[in-house]
């Protein structure tokens, strides 16, 4: 039923087209097919079968639509009807223009046409400069970010010098006589502007919805108290960079579905290629998967001392595949999530100083202590120290007997970030404490040690040591003496 529909609705149409443009060779043929269409229409059953033919086709019609096409953005905002009658009414307008056949004058006309287009983009700059200035002012009313919604400032940049430029095509397109049929690369005027408007509001579209969501996240974390904790302060980089990879994403699909190319083979293509790639790239999925692991369950946040992957330094930038760290010396170490098995955060909450005092054998412990905990005491009395230290110094013993010390092991609970600047300062006082209550701190030496002996040596008097040229005269002499007497028996 319906493809006898298509057939009759095609037959209509051809006929009819053929009798509007027929030349006068082919009216008799087009004749006849009117004829037998005006018989349709005059009989009553004939005309009721067709509308009931036509009824099928265009609900036939209307369910593929629905079946391939599950409704486009642009046409659900109506984009397209908006963007072709402001295209209608600027072509209307430009219509009025009329320019005579003096070559002179079309040349005169042109070159106007370039100077009202540089106009155009000295009246674009300004109104670019205006709205950013405008822009300051809410963003301090509102305090939000020195960058938040500059987005529309570069779009209606790019606005103006694309509106700018199509305009003195069309116009020298006009006056000059180009090409015909007001074709301008192969579009007519309206078709060009039609689709420039289009990808204009769809690009505003997406702009929105991103300037938007920051604007609400920036006015909800300043009002809150939690608006300057590290996680949050984490979280935010990375909900963003995944709101702006899916509104990328989408806002590329729209603009490639209306431009005319297909994106189903596109989207089975990048299915394909995904699964490709993730059997490729299994390490980058890996990173992935742990460092939104590591992010939810709040292991680290920005700004923290931690260990990972052999790198030890502050937290400075995390994103959903690396940490960026920088340790003490300046030097920034970029782990990928892929490498970190253990997390070692050394000012998650709170921090304990640990101390191990070495004293000498000779030293009471218990008066070395008593001068720890004064000086805890003293400590936490100062301005510049009573915050940062949450409990007195905690004192857990004598740990072990070293080598040349016996060592008192003690801790103190600081604040996370200050674990180190009480720690250095309590070293310092404990150094002046010591030497001025003689407490000898050690350090490694060596002791020789005789200890008891009986042997006793007896020290030869200097005069009846005989000397080293007096011994030698001797036993010259009695070398002497063996050979004198050697002569005397050979004799």
């Amino acid at each position: 039923m319906v493809l006898r529909s298509v057939i009759l609705i095609t037959v209509i149409m051809l006929a009819w087209g053929q009798v509007l443009a027929a030349e006068p060779s082919n009216t008799a043929g087009a004749t006849e097919n009117l004829d037998e269409l005006i018989t349709i229409l005059e009989s009553k059953t004939g005309r009721q079968e067709l509308i009931e033919q036509l009824k099928t086709l265009q609900k036939a019609k209307q369910q593929v639509k629905d079946s391939n096409d599950p409704g486009r953005l642009v046409d659900w905002l109506d984009i397209d009807e908006q963007s072709s009658t402001l295209t209608r009414e600027i072509a209307r307008q430009l219509e009025r223009f009329e320019i005579g056949e003096n070559e002179f004058y079309r040349y005169l006309a042109a070159i106007a046409a370039v100077l009202v287009f540089c106009l155009w983009l000295y009246a674009n700059r300004l109104l670019a400069r205006f709205s950013e200035k405008k822009l300051v002012k809410l963003r301090r009313k509102w305090q939000l970010g020195h960058h938040r919604f500059g987005l529309y400032v570069r779009i209606q940049k790019l606005f103006g010098w694309g509106f700018g430029l199509l305009l003195l095509l069309y116009s020298l397109n006009q006056i000059l006589e180009i090409s015909e049929g007001e074709l301008i690369l192969g579009l007519s005027l309206t078709e060009l502007m039609s689709q420039f408007f289009t990808l204009f509001f769809i690009i505003l579209l997406f702009a929105s919805i991103w300037e938007t969501a920051n604007t609400l996240m920036e006015l909800a974390l300043s009002r809150s108290p939690h608006g300057r904790s590290s996680r949050v302060q984490t979280l935010m980089p990375v909900i963003r960079n995944i709101l702006l990879v899916v509104l990328g994403t989408l806002a590329a699909l729209v603009i490639l579905s209306e431009l005319g190319i297909d994106i189903m083979p596109l989207l089975a293509g990048a299915g394909v290629l995904g699964i490709a790639v993730g059997f490729g790239a299994q390490t980058l999925v890996k990173d992935f998967l742990t460092g939104i692991t590591i992010i939810l369950e709040d292991l680290l946040q920005i700004g923290d001392v931690v260990e990972v992957g052999g790198r030890i330094g502050a937290v400075e930038r995390i994103s959903i595949r690396k940490i960026q760290l920088r340790d003490l010396e300046g030097i920034v170490h970029t782990v990928p999530f892929g490498e970190v098995t253990i997390v070692d955060n050394y000012t998650k909450e709170f921090s304990y100083y640990l101390f191990n005092v070495g004293v000498a054998y000779k030293e009471d412990t218990d008066k070395v202590i008593e001068h720890l905990l004064q000086i805890d005491k003293t400590l936490r009395g100062e301005d510049n120290y009573k915050d940062m230290i949450l409990e007195p110094l905690e004192i857990l013993g004598v740990d072990q007997f070293a080598d040349s010390a016996v060592i008192i092991k003690a801790r103190i609970k600081t604040r996370s970030h200050d674990r180190w600047a009480v720690g250095r300062e309590f070293n310092r006082r404990i150094k002046y404490t010591f030497d001025e209550h003689n407490i000898e701190i050690p350090f490694p030496h060596q002791t020789l040690y005789f200890g008891n002996s009986n042997l006793q040596i007896k020290n030869a008097e200097p005069s009846e040591q005989p000397s080293e040229g007096k011994s030698q005269r001797q036993q010259k002499a009695k070398r002497g003496r063996r050979g004198d007497s050697q002569d005397e028996v050979e004799d």
